[in-house]
């Protein structure tokens, strides 16, 4: 776009020599304008006849010019930034803000929500941060992980608000042996985004490279064999009993990409850009299943992380009839390091609860804590005052509500002579290697999924902090023992309760909130369904007719 080639310049000029006139070369202007001599000539005629500044040239070689920039960069930009968001070039207008995504928050805002592109229906969301890899292996973050499902099938998946995972890849299964037998009978006829066939051959790839990623399949360390029995029929053999691995390979670190091209998966929808302030997705024309009524959904980074919002918002917001709110199963936590004194370990969990109850007040956050039905936070017995260590270390994830605990029990202790070391972590430094191993006290939160017993008993196998609050021997125990109880399903269901009641008794974990998640949406973005993460299940939202949103505007 040559306007843009023309803005991006002046902006250059702008920034070098300001609005003031200002003496200066043709050698100087084609080095700020990073073009030739001969080039800069034509390009300070056009500007000049485009009236954005004057350029009052000295007769004879080597004589200074006068340079004057007569408009604000912004006064220029801005009127193209939304031509070009109108056509949905989001990297253009970024460009033109000078890669910062702040500069075009107010032109950003009428574009966002529910739209028809090109006659297409497409939903924008705004976002604080660059999304970061969609491969399953890599993300632990809520976003990543509900994109990946949106890009990446599996054998099964999870619909929201169904306990029960459905089939995918696979077109249904059966048991064998104890359930230590299961076989997946394949989808022929499914294809990859590029339009290649899914061969039988490539899903037990993608499998193989599953089972080989200790990151993904922390889970399935009880799979011996993964093997095709006969051509579409995949068998996974296992050493012990387990009714639940429906449910293990419905996880988001259990979708198949394309086994040669990881970026490339065969889920409703695919990655057509990926860039750090901007994600398009795009309907999957050879999807196998049902498919999405929305063409394109687009993330737009509109703000810095240091702006996180509270609540997820897919438009304007600010409208009580674009509400949906729900309440999270998931909880955050307290666990305390096994090796601390126990009277201090009584008085740290007491104090942070007190702090939390009575002086945490955020709107995304409710202060009940029932992990399970019928499963709530004991009364634990009052601890006694204690003397205080020097220093104490603790480790939070980098979310608001854990932050602002965080900082209230450091103030509070300084208070006392206890400098508490606070180091937060995103989900993915939190679970590096040796991440939690010098932690004192660790505030963390589960994020729960749509089985509420198998997701709670796979956050207990897949939680390093656990190792912390235990200790190694006790937790690995425990795992065992979580592992027996998946013979069945009833099994699981029965004797949960008693394992986590056992657990919040004891002191090991304390769960202190449940997050509230709210979507804000414009009106014309229907059937928002939330799933169990708090977010809008992208499969099942639709915009009415384009007409008829004019006729009723009018």
């Amino acid at each position: 776009m040559r306007q843009l080639q023309k803005i991006r310049q002046y902006q250059r000029l702008y920034q070098h020599y300001g609005a003031e006139p200002t003496p200066t070369t043709i050698a100087e202007v084609a080095e700020v304008a990073l073009c030739s001599e001969r080039h800069a000539r034509t390009l300070l005629r056009q500007l000049a006849q485009s009236g954005w500044l004057s350029w009052d040239a000295q007769p004879g070689r080597g004589h200074r010019a006068t340079l004057h920039c007569l408009i604000t960069t912004s006064e220029l930009s801005a009127p193209l930034m939304r031509a070009c968001l109108e056509k949905g070039d989001y990297q253009s207008a970024l460009q033109l803000a000078d890669g910062d995504p702040a500069s075009l928050h107010h032109i950003i805002t009428p574009f966002l929500g529910g739209k028809w592109l090109k006659h297409q229906p497409t939903l924008r969301i705004p976002w604080y941060r660059p999304l970061t890899s969609l491969h399953p292996a890599l993300s632990r973050r809520r976003a990543e992980q509900h994109i990946i499902c949106a890009v990446h099938a599996g054998l099964t998946r999870y619909a929201p608000g169904r306990p029960q995972p459905v089939a995918d890849l696979a077109h249904h299964w059966d048991i064998r042996d104890d359930n230590r037998r299961w076989r997946f009978y394949l989808r022929s006829g499914a294809h990859w985004h590029n339009g290649q066939a899914i061969s039988d051959e490539d899903i037990l790839s993608a499998m193989q490279q599953l089972l080989a990623d200790p990151a993904r399949a922390a889970g399935l360390a009880h799979v011996q064999t993964v093997s095709l029995v006969a051509p579409w029929c995949l068998e996974i053999a296992l050493t012990a009993s387990d009714a639940m691995l429906a449910h293990r390979l419905a996880h988001h670190a259990c979708r198949l990409p394309h086994p040669q091209q990881p970026a490339i998966g065969a889920g409703p929808f695919a990655i057509a850009h990926h860039h750090s302030h901007y994600l398009r997705l795009e309907r999957q024309p050879w999807y196998f299943a049902a498919h999405p009524l929305l063409h394109a959904i687009e993330f737009w980074r509109t703000r810095s992380e240091a702006e996180k919002p509270a609540w997820i918002t897919v438009g304007k917001g600010k409208n009580a009839q674009g509400v949906v709110t729900s309440t999270s199963g998931g909880f955050a936590w307290l666990m305390l390091n096994a090796t601390l004194p126990h009277p201090l370990a009584a008085w740290l969990r007491q104090e942070i609860q007190h702090i939390n109850q009575q002086h945490l007040r955020r709107e995304d956050v409710d202060t009940r804590t029932e992990i399970l039905p019928g499963i709530t936070t004991p009364a634990l017995p009052g601890a006694s005052d204690v003397a205080l260590p020097a220093t104490l270390s603790l480790v939070c994830y980098d979310t608001p509500g854990l932050c602002d605990l965080a900082s209230m029990l450091q103030a509070r202790l300084k208070k006392r002579g206890c400098d508490v070391t606070l180091q937060r972590k995103d989900r993915e430094a939190w679970h590096a290697p040796d991440a939690l191993a010098q932690g004192d006290i660790f505030l963390g939160d589960y994020l729960a999924g749509e089985a509420a017993e198998f997701a709670l008993a796979e956050w207990f196998i897949e939680e390093p902090a656990w190792a912390a609050a235990l200790g190694q021997p006790a937790w690995q125990k425990a795992k065992q023992m979580l592992m027996a109880y998946c013979e069945s399903e009833e099994s699981l269901r029965e004797r949960l309760p008693a394992f986590f009641q056992s657990l919040l008794e004891s002191g090991a974990c304390t769960p202190l909130f449940h997050y509230r998640y709210r979507l804000n949406t414009l009106e014309n973005v229907q059937d928002i369904v939330l799933t169990a993460s708090g977010w809008l299940d992208f499969t099942r939202a639709w915009l009415p007719p384009a007409q008829e949103r004019t006729t009723s505007a009018s």
